[in-house]
């Protein structure tokens, strides 16, 4: 089978269809037998028909998701938690939901880097003709006036004539750089480690520290909704965090239940959710609507991060656009002031 690990949106639909299909009174394997049936990816179809099959050998259908070799571990083990209390249509809805999100939070987060660089990109460009291409032919046209350029105009023109004789070589070590990036993405550890680095990186950087709060209170809104106690939830919940930020708050957050802090307070003295949201989870738990307000809390933590990556996008794109223009106008000013005042001179 060609299928490594499947996406979130894929993830998501499976999920949600098989909820569907179990709300409706059909069985696991009739579910996916109809799944197989109307799939076309040839893939998919074929893992689905792996499925229905294992199933129909008698195989549970969380070991037949972990016979696939395609689901997430966390998925494996939530279904199989669903299977055990009886609410596995409930626990497949709040998979797909989760998921949702994750892609949303994943799909910003892309958009919030794609967009700038590509700015940046076309900036570079702009500025890279004028240093290469403009800059000699006005070179060429102060000798022809027995004059030269400024101090500033000839520097950065020895700049761009520099680029150009390493042209090869820059553009070898740009190919290089993305041949690495596509093993990293294609080869599943290398990923993985590339993604331990970067969160530790990145880990204390308020951006960051939104995108784990907004996760774990999407973890913990299904895991609640699944029928989990709140011990259980934070296993689970601690399970696929991978900010060590969030996982320092985690076990802080146990270490106070554990001297007997009620869970809502426990995450207030830990710092994971700004304190509105405390209180919303302080009175969920009281009405026994904690796993509602979980959800609306993961809900509005999306939302705060989707925010802070469009304040982010508005901050950068006009200073790029400042920097840029900054640097054309520099260069275009260091060769039209002397060009005008020796034009005025031979007028």
């Amino acid at each position: 089978m060609g299928i490594r690990q499947l996406d979130g949106p894929y993830l998501s639909s499976f999920c949600m269809e098989m909820s569907l299909c179990m709300k409706a009174g059909i069985s696991l394997s009739e579910s996916l037998f109809m799944l197989a049936a109307d799939e076309t990816d040839k893939d998919l179809k074929e893992m689905l028909d792996g499925l229905y099959k294992k199933m129909d050998a008698g195989a549970s259908f969380a070991e037949a998701l972990l016979e696939a070799e395609c689901f997430p571990k966390y998925v494996i083990d939530m279904v199989e938690i669903g299977l055990k209390t009886g609410r596995l249509e409930d626990v497949l809805r709040a998979l797909s939901s989760y998921y949702t999100r994750q892609e949303q939070i994943s799909r910003s987060i892309k958009n919030a880097v794609v967009y700038p660089f590509i700015l940046m990109i076309m900036l570079l460009l702009v500025v890279g003709i004028l240093v290469v291409k403009v800059l000699p032919i006005f070179n060429d046209v102060f000798n022809e006036l027995g004059a030269e350029m400024s101090s500033v105009a000839v520097t950065i023109m020895n700049i761009g004539t520099g680029i150009t004789q390493y042209a090869v070589v820059i553009l070898l070590v740009a190919i290089v750089f993305a041949l690495i990036g596509v093993v990293v993405a294609s080869v599943p550890s290398l990923s993985l480690k590339f993604s331990n680095f970067w969160n530790k990186f990145t880990s204390n950087r308020k951006i960051s520290k939104r995108i784990a709060s907004a996760r774990f209170a999407s973890g913990m809104a299904m895991t609640l909704a699944s029928g989990l106690d709140t011990d259980e939830s934070l296993n689970m919940v601690e399970r696929i965090t991978d900010n060590p930020v969030m996982l320092a708050r985690i076990k802080n957050m146990r270490d106070l239940m554990k001297d007997g802090e009620l869970f809502s307070d426990a995450i207030a003295k830990a710092e994971i959710f700004p304190s509105l949201y405390c209180r919303m989870l302080s009175i969920g738990f009281k009405t026994g609507t904690a796993d509602i307000v979980m959800e609306e809390i993961a809900q509005r933590s999306e939302n705060d991060v989707n925010e802070d990556i469009e304040s982010i996008i508005n901050k950068v794109e006009p200073t790029l656009v400042i920097i840029m223009s900054i640097i054309v106008g520099v260069i275009l000013m260091s060769v039209m002031l002397p060009l005008m005042s020796i034009m005025t001179t031979i007028g």
